[in-house]
């Protein structure tokens, strides 16, 4: 299958997937969706990062099901589907960068506890974190907003104990970066802020449980 033939067939399963799932909400997230590449059985489709959480939706378990049905049939063969951050073939070399760190980190810090966090990764940090918005009450005030980064932050602190060590490579310091990218998309708070008030909450954490175990 040829680089030009797979943006035409993509387009071809959106138009059966909204033929077959009556969801506004799906159509939507098909529509922001690009196929990048056909790698090791899977495809691989991407969406820009102001625009991800829509990528919950398309995996919605009863969802997805569909999907790799109508995937299979006209592309003719069984492919996986995978949803990543960014809508270029290098972000895609992006997130396999990402993937071979975690894979690294599991092998040098192989306790249950690292290698289940390192298992779901960032991806499940984002899904985390979409789910938590959609969830937030009154997330279109400003103090549902506060809230829900507030939350969103704490999430992200717990995360980063097997995620992120000290003195972390360049993919997972830009898989941090996209995390609070989309908090900030959500939120309406800079980027910058966040980042600010999150390298406070982690020396305030390190702080407690380092005199809880004094």
């Amino acid at each position: 299958m040829n680089a030009a033939s797979l943006p035409i067939l993509w387009a071809n399963c959106v138009n059966q997937l909204k033929d077959r799932i009556n969801n506004r909400s799906f159509w939507e997230a098909l529509e922001h969706t690009r196929a990048i590449t056909i790698e090791n059985g899977t495809l691989i489709l991407g969406i820009e990062a102001e625009e991800y959480t829509r990528a919950s939706v398309i995996n919605q378990v009863s969802l997805l099901h569909t999907v790799h049905e109508v995937v299979r049939q006209l592309f003719g063969q069984p492919l996986k589907v995978r949803i990543i951050e960014g809508a270029q073939l290098s972000d895609w070399e992006a997130a396999k960068a990402h993937d071979a760190s975690v894979e690294a980190m599991k092998v040098a810090a192989p306790t249950p506890r690292a290698v289940a966090a390192a298992a779901s990764g960032w991806d499940a940090v984002t899904e985390q974190l979409s789910r938590l918005y959609a969830e937030a009450p009154f997330r279109a005030l400003p103090q549902g907003k506060a809230r829900y980064a507030n939350e969103a932050l704490y999430i992200l602190v717990e995360a980063m104990d097997t995620l992120y060590a000290d003195g972390a490579d360049e993919p997972t310091e830009r898989s941090l970066a996209r995390v609070l990218d989309r908090i900030a998309n959500s939120s309406e708070i800079p980027a910058a802020v966040l980042a600010f008030e999150l390298e406070r909450l982690r020396a305030w954490r390190k702080a407690e449980l380092e005199a809880a175990s004094a």
